[in-house]
């Protein structure tokens, strides 16, 4: 087993009621469901501000309660798979 390179950051945040704001140093972000089945999606480009998600799928609409995993890839070609518990909101 190797050691991944310590970042200076944590991986993703809470950010309102129900977003998430990812590592700066994250390339792209994928949310994807209990079968492996992306939701969301989101490529960083020039931009240098974090990558959000605020919930929703690709079709606009607010995931489900349930469990996810977040998928964060970075320049070097690591990529971090987090489990996080989505909680929507009434």
């Amino acid at each position: 087993m190797y050691n991944l390179p310590k970042r200076e950051t944590k991986p993703f945040r809470r950010i309102g009621d129900s977003g998430l704001e990812f590592d700066s140093q994250a390339t792209e972000v994928s949310i994807l469901d209990r079968s492996g089945k992306a939701v969301w999606k989101s490529t960083k480009g020039e931009a240098l501000e974090p990558l959000r998600w605020n919930g929703n799928d690709f079709a606009g609409q607010t995931v489900q309660t349930g469990d996810y995993i977040c998928k964060i890839s970075y320049a070097d070609d690591k990529v971090a798979y987090l489990p996080f518990v989505f909680m929507k909101k009434k």
